[in-house]
Formats: C-alpha cells, sequence, structure tokens
C-alpha cells in the first residue's frame, strides 16, 4: 500500500482560542481532534438527521465546554439545523476567535452567513471527490470570490488549496 500525505491544510487555530465547532453528518469526525485539543475552550454544535445517525457525542460531551444537539426530525435535541443553534449561541456570545465548520455544502453556505452577520470569522472543510489528491486533475475544483486582473473568477483546488478555507474564499 503507498500512502501520500499530508495532503491539503487544516483548520488555522492558534493556541488559547475560543472555537465554536459545527458538524453535520459526516462532518462531525473531522472535528472531533479540535474538540479534544482545545478542551474546554470549544462549544460544539452538532447536526444529524435523526437520533438514530447520532455519532461522537459522548467524546464531544467529555472534550467540549458545551454540547447542542440538532435532528432534522426532532427526535433528539433541538428540532432544527444547526445554523438556528449557532444563531443563538453567537446572540449571547460573539467573543468565539472563529467558527470552525465542516459539513454539506447548504450548512457550510448558512454558517457563512450567520458567523458574517454576527462578525465571528469562520472557516469551513469543503466535501468534494477528489481524485488526484494534488491538484493536477482538477475534478475537486470550487469556485473562488477572488477575481484575477481580467474580472476572471479564480478556482480553487480542494485536494491543495483547501479542504479548509475561509468562508469569504469560496462560493458556497
Amino acid at each position: 500500500v503507498n500512502v501520500l500525505g499530508p495532503l491539503g491544510n487544516g483548520f488555522a487555530v492558534e493556541e488559547g482560542g475560543r472555537y465554536l465547532l459545527v458538524g453535520g453528518g459526516i462532518g462531525v469526525p473531522p472535528l472531533l481532534g479540535y474538540a479534544e485539543a482545545f478542551h474546554k475552550n470549544t462549544v460544539a454544535v452538532l447536526g444529524f438527521r435523526s437520533a438514530d445517525r447520532v455519532i461522537l457525542a459522548d467524546r464531544y460531551q467529555e472534550a467540549c465546554k458545551e454540547v447542542y444537539l440538532c435532528t432534522d426530525d426532532g427526535s433528539l435535541g433541538r428540532h432544527s439545523f444547526v445554523d438556528t443553534q449557532v444563531r443563538d449561541i453567537l446572540e449571547q456570545d460573539k467573543t468565539f476567535t472563529a467558527v470552525l465548520a465542516c459539513g454539506p455544502k447548504p450548512m457550510l453556505k448558512n454558517m457563512a452567513k450567520v458567523a458574517a452577520e454576527y462578525g465571528v470569522p469562520c472557516q469551513v472543510s469543503m466535501e468534494e471527490r477528489m481524485a488526484c489528491g494534488i491538484g493536477a486533475c482538477l475534478g475537486c475544483v470550487c469556485q473562488s470570490t477572488e477575481v484575477d486582473g481580467h474580472s476572471n473568477v479564480r478556482n480553487k483546488r480542494v485536494c491543495k488549496d483547501g479542504p479548509v478555507f475561509l468562508a469569504t474564499e469560496v462560493e458556497l
């Protein structure tokens, strides 16, 4: 077995920072390491379709200061999408260093919007299919908000330039 790695970049975090971790579905596991590394300086909002799909909630409970669960069907935690819970949290406390979000693109788009409303920086981990992993095939391209000198929109390669971007860097 040949392994090529590590590839891309992770969330830009700083020692002593306070982070609001927002995970949706399969976006929950990648954030666990940040919860454990920053221990009680994190608040987690985890979203799932239903109670039977919840994963790692106990590990987040051990690592984070607070954990909020949201389910689409209301079978566990709050009956809402994660952005509703995040809005409630940021209304009370805007002093987070950043929102770190990982999950489906519609969730990331909503997280970027809510974080921007409250003036909290937001980093998003993009989920795209990646073929080569080194940026050659362009199979994982997402549109950038940056424009070159000719008013052309630049593309970002999720595998090489990401998968983590500032929410303001990419079109969600």
